[in-house]
């Protein structure tokens, strides 16, 4: 009988998960709070498909793997340069987050619930993990500053094991009756050595296989990396119990941050096998809970949640960002962001079984609350937290280089250190092991491709130049650029100067390899004449040769009034240069020979380009 029912359990998750996933990507719904909906409608009090209270052993043992590779895959994620960078705000978010959310949320409780004090500091310890399980799928529906974004990224990896283990310090404490904490804080101690041990030796074990074995498929890595995560965290709960989540954290950053052959074949079995355990998750431990008892909270668990939300977070991001140097937008999108996952939920039912004794009856309404805070928090945030990032200007422009080549790696270095977020797409596997060890951020696709430009988010870029030698992929990608994704500043590398035609009806700004050699060769050979006439001018009067690349300069030279106080001397386009005069219309892509005092060329510049320009060739 148990068989049929988990078999039945098994095929509504994997439903639930396959449309879940197809929905959240076509509406603006989370995928969590889908599956947390799915489970409530599947469980005990819906169509009761998945009876979890047939299945007890089983669930948990899901659960607690399921949960263990949803926190391995989420520190996968992060890089020790941006965890160096932004150690004191991390350090500060998570250790005030272990102190001032438990007691914000202990209060909440014992004021509006009538929990008894040590319920209700176990209630504020379980809201005080946030997670990848749903931090990672919210970041990945809008682009925000990477700093906020690796903020919050390290914040859910880092505090899922200390938050488990601060409640269940918290758990041992309650149940002595006398507050004692020595044993219980050597208890923590001792999981934290082994659990950073343990994950240590299987990161190591990782990096020497991906050594010692040549050749290795994508699918083998792969799978190297997700058994040795399995094996590391039943090693790790063997030696001490609750271990395990700290040696995920650990080995996780430590193999995301070791170069592995097939790295992106490794993120995305990952990624995908993620998906089925997160919503393993949710449906089975939603499908526990009782809706009886989560409209029995009604309204005072209302009143909670806002509480944790309206003081307990910005109270945590206010205290955490003194001396951090987060400007007041930053840390209002912090204090409005912090949804709690899969580590609250599975722990809460942990606290309901093993404190039964304690909380007695008032242990369905405790483990009812936990679920209200996670729905709530995931619902409303994940429809605000986008508008929001664009309210408060903390989404960066990204500018899109297609081509890791020569010219697509130097034109993405400039721009990386000029302090311009940029991402590289590539195909070539040898090109994109060469731009990141560059240190630049790399897409593996064909920029071509309609899915690929979807995926780097091309409608929110800032522009796309496309580097690559490839005339014809150039121009299919700049009409899918324009046409569908509105990219209205795209730039083209054009290798054969015959093509200039097509690229210039589309709108683009095309960039003749050959002819801009060209033209810095006679610039060079001219450069001794410019400077004699400059010379008999005036000290101040200079000469810049700049590309017309703003829309709003595509008229006749008179009509641009930037322009005046200057002497426009030449226009060259393409092979093609002309004598200008007032009525001389110009085009993008049109280079534009300007004599004029820096002050005039300085607007002649913002009037012409939409780009800063390099300064004048002749001074």
């Amino acid at each position: 009988m148990e068989i049929d029912v988990a078999l039945r359990a098994a095929a509504a998750i994997a439903g639930a998960a396959a449309l879940g996933q197809v929905i959240s990507r076509r509406f603006p719904i989370p995928l969590p709070l889908l599956l947390l909906a799915a489970g409530l409608l599947l469980g005990r009090d819906g169509l009761n498909v998945v009876r979890t209270h047939e299945l007890e052993e089983f669930v948990q043992f899901i659960v607690v793997i399921a949960v263990a590779l949803i926190v391995f895959e989420g520190g996968t994620a992060l890089r020790l340069t941006s965890l160096r960078t932004l150690a004191p705000v991390v350090r500060n978010v998570v250790l005030l987050g272990l102190l001032v959310t438990p007691t914000v949320g202990a209060v909440a409780a014992w004021l509006f619930l009538d929990f008894d004090w040590r319920m209700a500091f176990l209630f504020g310890a379980l809201v005080s993990v946030t997670g990848p399980s749903v931090i990672t799928p919210l970041l990945r529906s809008f682009r925000v500053d990477d700093r906020l974004r690796d903020i919050l990224a390290s914040e859910g990896v880092i505090i899922d094991p200390l938050g488990a283990l601060l409640t269940l310090f918290l758990l041992q404490i309650a149940l002595a009756g006398t507050f004692d904490p020595a044993g219980p804080t050597w208890w923590v101690i001792e999981r934290l050595l082994i659990g950073l041990a343990i994950g240590a030796a299987g990161a190591f074990l990782v990096w020497a296989l991906s050594r010692l074995v040549k050749r290795l498929s994508g699918r083998e890595m792969a799978l190297i990396v997700i058994g040795a995560a399995v094996a590391a965290f039943a090693v790790a709960e063997s030696f001490a119990h609750e271990s395990g989540l700290v040696a995920m954290v650990l080995m996780a950053i430590a193999i995301g941050n070791i170069r592995l052959p097939q790295r992106e074949r490794v993120d995305d079995l990952q990624e995908s096998v993620t998906v089925w355990l997160i919503a393993s998750v949710y449906v089975l431990l939603a499908a526990g809970i009782s809706i009886d008892a989560l409209i029995g909270l009604w309204p005072e668990g209302l009143i909670v949640v806002a509480v944790l939300v309206f003081i307990g977070r910005p109270l945590l991001i206010m205290l955490a960002s003194i001396r951090s140097g987060l400007n007041w937008r930053e840390q209002a999108f912090l204090s409005a962001v912090a949804p709690r996952g899969v580590v609250a939920a599975s722990l809460a039912g942990v606290v309901a079984v093993e404190a039964t004794s304690l909380i007695g009856g008032d242990a369905s309404r405790l483990v009812a609350m936990v679920f209200v805070v996670i729905l709530l928090t995931i619902g409303i945030q994940s429809v605000y937290a986008g508008i929001l990032a664009r309210v408060l200007g903390v989404q960066p422009m990204t500018t899109v280089v297609a081509g890791a080549g020569e010219v697509g790696r130097r034109i993405a270095t400039l721009l990386a250190g000029s302090g311009k977020p940029v991402l590289v797409v590539e195909t070539d596997q040898e090109a994109v092991m060469r731009a990141r060890e560059e240190g630049l951020e790399v897409f593996i696709g064909d920029i071509s491709d309609s899915a690929v430009l979807e995926k780097v988010r091309l409608h929110e870029a800032k522009a796309l130049i496309l580097a690559t030698p490839d005339d014809a992929r150039n121009l299919l990608a700049a009409q899918l650029a324009r046409s569908k994704f509105n990219c209205e500043t795209v730039f083209v590398r054009v290798n054969d100067a015959e093509n200039l035609e097509a690229f210039q009806k589309l709108g683009v700004v095309p960039v003749s390899q050959s002819e801009a050699v060209a033209s810095e060769l006679a610039r060079m050979v001219a450069g001794p004449i410019f400077q004699d006439v400059l010379a008999q001018v005036a000290e101040d009067v200079s000469v810049a040769r700049v590309v017309v690349t703003a829309a709003s300069a595509q008229c006749e030279i008179q009509a641009i009034p930037e322009l005046r106080g200057t002497l426009v001397v030449l226009v060259t386009r393409g092979r093609d240069s002309v004598i200008p005069n007032g009525r001389t219309e110009l085009r993008l892509g049109d280079i534009v020979t300007v004599f004029g005092s820096l002050q005039c060329l300085a607007a002649a510049r913002g009037g012409l380009s939409v780009v800063p320009e390099p300064e004048p060739i002749i001074s």
